[in-house]
């Protein structure tokens, strides 16, 4: 194998025996051929795109959440201004956020597929909604600055990306998905010795990198069998590539490179460090919560998380969402937004009895309850992962339902409510849309809870950047930084 980059006007030339893709394979079109087995899977994807912002700007209502979801807007996946956490309420809590001049808040965006998503028409959608905000905004119209700060990385210091606009949730559609396509790319690993380990091959978060990783290692285990002097070249230090090569470096690899073409690696994890009530509020552009699903990846990352304590993020009534059209919005707590959509789905209507809603309360625990088996029975796991094994025909419309029917027709559609903020809000599309398959990857049966509480979701006090930071400098990797790949011939 040969592969060519350039990086400082030099041009380089190395023979890795093992080629890892932690970018999207889509990029190295241009650059590199693609086998018969590897093209559909290719051209099949498809991808939304974020695009988030962090402000500082200026109350001009007393706060009660510290985020606030609009579901009708996420549903429209047009790009418009879908929501807001208010950074400084998450840092400091919302007593010191209502008393402060200024807050810090990180703004979001979504484009779905074939959307309209280049960067400019995503501001100017933007600028519109802050200059002339709804209701439930409660922040001073058309007075904002867009933050500026900068980012320390392994000693190397510029300006941090803000805002954030990116690529995001590669996916396969339904029929796709039918095929097998996700196992698909489990089957050709190591194939032309190449392995593809960018989200793409799994889910998104940090969370299904890590798992995937552990799925690609048992079912190849011969990877790290290879000689430990075996040249190892990642393309992409992003989150999948800094954790490849940090699985490899523990297993006793001396040779493992990676090639980034940024001025920066960490990929879509972007934690700016906001001047802020005369400290710092962490600001997540991209990668941001965790939930109780984390907690085994977490242990066996602790080595990297020394000094940053994962932290509660908007308990129970601090997350609202928007009902209502404008300009008559009104902000629900998020409970009673799940118990609203679930008491209207059983005909109770809303408002409802006490006697209704400890009906449907009811009736969300039956489904919750449900919906664990379901999927346990489906998937053969409770892990929060894609299985191992592509599920035998389509189980309960695992592939050619969306998720939403997938609820309705199991008589799960009173958690509708819920599941609209711990799927939609991450960003991983509307429940009318995707297919069914994940929402079940995405909803483990700790997130199926309909109790109106955190659900365990939390955050890192200093951020996802600095694990990576850790991990990079506890392990000496070896990243070249503004590395352009000219050619792969395998």
């Amino acid at each position: 194998m040969e592969l060519v980059y350039q990086s400082d006007g030099k041009r380089v030339v190395v023979n890795p025996d093992l080629l890892v893709i932690a970018c999207d394979p889509r990029g190295l079109e241009p650059v590199m051929e693609f086998t018969p087995q590897e093209r559909p899977l290719l051209d099949a994807l498809r991808n939304f795109t974020f695009y988030t912002t962090c402000l500082r700007v200026y109350p001009r209502t007393t706060q009660d959440r510290v985020v606030i979801l609009a579901p009708d807007v996420v549903e429209s996946q047009a790009g418009l201004v879908q929501g807001y956490r208010n950074e400084t309420a998450k840092q400091w809590g919302l007593p010191a956020a209502n008393s402060a001049t200024t807050n810090v808040v990180t703004t979001y965006q979504m484009v779905g597929i074939n959307g309209a998503s280049d960067p400019a028409t995503l501001a100017a959608q933007r600028s519109a909604f802050l200059d002339d905000p709804p209701s439930w905004w409660p922040f001073q119209p058309g007075r904002y600055e867009i933050v500026q700060v900068e980012e320390h990385q392994d000693g190397a210091v510029h300006p941090a990306v803000n805002p954030l606009f990116t690529p995001y949730f590669n996916q396969f559609p339904a029929a796709a998905l039918g095929a097998g396509a996700p196992w698909r790319w489990l089957n050709i690993q190591g194939m032309n010795d190449t392995v593809y380990v960018h989200a793409s091959t799994c889910f998104e978060s940090v969370l299904h990198c890590w798992s995937y990783l552990n799925i690609l290692l048992a079912a190849r285990p011969q990877l790290l069998a290879a000689p430990k002097d075996s040249t190892i070249v990642v393309i992409g230090a992003g989150v999948s590539g800094l954790l490849f090569a940090q699985r490899f470096i523990d297993e006793g690899f001396t040779d493992v490179s990676l090639l980034e073409s940024t001025n920066r690696f960490a990929g879509k994890t972007h934690s700016l460090q906001v001047p802020d009530q005369g400290g710092t509020s962490i600001a997540e552009l991209g990668t941001c919560y965790l939930s109780p699903a984390y907690d085994e990846m977490a242990r066996a990352l602790s080595e990297f998380t020394v000094g940053n304590a994962r932290v509660p993020v908007a308990h129970g009534s601090e997350r609202g969402i928007v009902v209502g059209a404008p300009p008559n919005e009104t902000v629900m707590a998020y409970s009673d937004y799940g118990l609203m959509v679930a008491c209207q789905s059983l005909g109770f209507g809303w408002p409802c009895s006490k006697a209704k809603q400890d009906a449907a309360y009811l009736k969300l625990i039956e489904a919750a309850l449900f919906y664990v088996g379901l999927r346990l029975e489906i998937f053969g796991t409770i892990d929060g992962v894609m299985p191992t094994s592509r599920p035998a025909g389509d189980p309960h419309g695992v592939f050619s339902k969306t998720f939403a029917q997938f609820l309705d027709d199991n008589g799960m559609g009173v958690l509708k409510g819920y599941l609209m903020y711990a799927y939609q809000v991450q960003g991983y599309g509307d429940l009318d849309k995707i297919p069914a398959y994940y929402g079940l990857v995405w909803i483990t049966p700790d997130i199926a809870q309909p109790f109106g509480g955190t659900s365990g979701v939390t955050a890192w006090q200093k951020g996802w950047e600095d694990v990576w930071d850790q991990m990079v400098t506890k392990r000496a990797m070896n990243i070249t930084l503004n590395a352009r790949v000219v050619s792969v011939r395998r």
